[in-house]
């Protein structure tokens, strides 16, 4: 073991290559038995208000060139700087943790980081005493990318000397809240996307970062290109690189997405402003563990390059998917109140009776409207169920009503 000073004069201990073998704690089951769970459970605590948790290990995904790593900076720059409550939402919501950060990108250098730090911080605040609290480190000009997860050809899947170095520097931060490694794959030098060990094992990492350290754990990552345009979250999981492991050993997935040309010109006609390739991107959670306002974001890109949330300036016929699926919520419940509810397809199918919907409803595709549907219902917020008489559980409620109970009655005329 060596211990050396940091430049704060803090004292670090790192670890050399034969110490870097799993150090668990010993385990015992029977120190968590669940009477220990005593009082009420602690609210979750967040990075991005309903959006990304604070000390969870995520991800941010997208195709190349999309935009990402500079969206992910201005991340940085509010959670160290802090940001205006009229600030547009960053990742689908406002920044309510604020703290230090550490960035570390392995695709930008100096001279590139400068330049975007200037779009960013206009006034000056890196300058003043915030400027300690955000760290930005370009490896291009810090020695070079290094790997942080490899394979030992004799222990196995390692834990690297320079990531155990970083590990115990991160523990010296105070009031740390974000960490971020920019892109994934230069820092582990394993077969992501062939072997569901590979990335269990980073995830497993990631994890034990973000719980020893408090902070947000984020990792970009790419998403593969698609022959057909991304129309839904579920579309966007899809496409992210890798083996399911990857996403699924995260507590939370946040995905980037250029939007089809047509789509793009009538945002940018929305908006007021000039229509360009790469001009509109989309973006939402496409998996967490636990509550997350699971919204498509309509981001259109600035002068400087930076993806800014226009989602609030589109008119009512671009209703962010939340609120799109509250509508729905209420227009299934209603239904059956009324003694009229909906099937989600076939002749009583929400598309097909679109005419009894909400306007803000009616105008959707059928794909958009049964993925809506497919979305309440895995979010549990509307359930199928069977009338009186009937084994088949086809007609739409919401938990608590009448048809959920088994107690529904149908009204005269009702379409079946």
């Amino acid at each position: 073991m060596q211990i050396v000073a940091n430049s704060n004069m803090k004292i670090v201990k790192l670890k050399e290559a034969n110490d870097n073998g799993p150090t668990a704690p010993v385990l015992s089951i029977f120190d968590w038995t669940v009477d220990r769970y005593v009082g009420k459970a602690p609210a979750v605590e967040y990075l991005v208000d309903g959006v990304i948790p604070l000390g969870v290990p995520g991800m941010v995904a997208a195709m190349g060139d999309t935009g990402k790593s500079y969206a992910m900076l201005e991340l940085h720059r509010r959670v160290s700087f802090g940001s205006s409550i009229y600030a547009p939402p960053v990742f689908g919501g406002r920044v309510i943790a604020e703290g230090a950060s550490v960035m570390i990108t392995s695709e930008d250098d100096e001279g590139e980081a400068h330049r975007r730090m200037d779009a960013l911080d206009q006034k000056g605040e890196r300058h003043s005493t915030a400027g300690k609290r955000m760290i930005v480190v370009p490896l291009p000009s810090a020695g070079g990318a290094r790997a942080y997860w490899k394979e030992d050809k004799k222990r196995g899947l390692i834990e690297t000397d320079d990531f155990l170095r970083l590990r115990d520097e991160l523990a010296t931060v105070e009031d740390l809240r974000l960490v971020t490694f920019d892109p994934l794959a230069s820092f582990a030098h394993l077969p992501l996307n062939e072997d569901p060990a590979a990335g269990q094992f980073v995830c497993t990492s990631l994890s034990k970062l973000s719980a020893e350290t408090g902070a947000t754990v984020l990792v970009a990552h790419h998403m593969r290109k698609v022959q057909k345009p991304i129309e839904t979250l579920g579309d966007a999981r899809d496409a992210i690189r890798g083996s399911t492991a990857l996403v699924d050993g995260l507590r939370l997935a946040y995905a980037m997405w250029p939007a089809d040309e047509a789509r793009a010109k009538r945002v940018c006609k929305t908006l007021g402003v000039e229509f360009s390739p790469g001009k509109v991107v989309l973006g939402g959670v496409v998996k967490a563990n636990g509550a997350a306002r699971r919204i498509v974001s309509t981001y259109v890109r600035n002068e400087f390059g930076l993806l800014v949330d226009r989602t609030s300036g589109l008119s009512e016929s671009a209703a962010p998917q939340g609120d799109l699926l509250d509508a729905l919520v209420i227009a299934v419940a209603g239904a059956a109140t009324s003694g009229s509810p909906f099937t989600k397809t076939g002749a009583g199918g929400l598309f097909e009776m679109r005419e009894r919907l909400p306007d803000e409803l009616k105008s959707l595709s059928k794909g958009r409207l049964d993925h809506l549907a497919t979305q309440a219902l895995e979010q549990g917020r509307i359930v199928r169920a069977a009338a009186k008489g009937e084994k088949l559980a086809k007609w739409l409620d919401v938990p608590g009503g009448m048809f959920a109970l088994g107690l529904g009655n149908f009204t005269t005329g009702t379409p079946r």
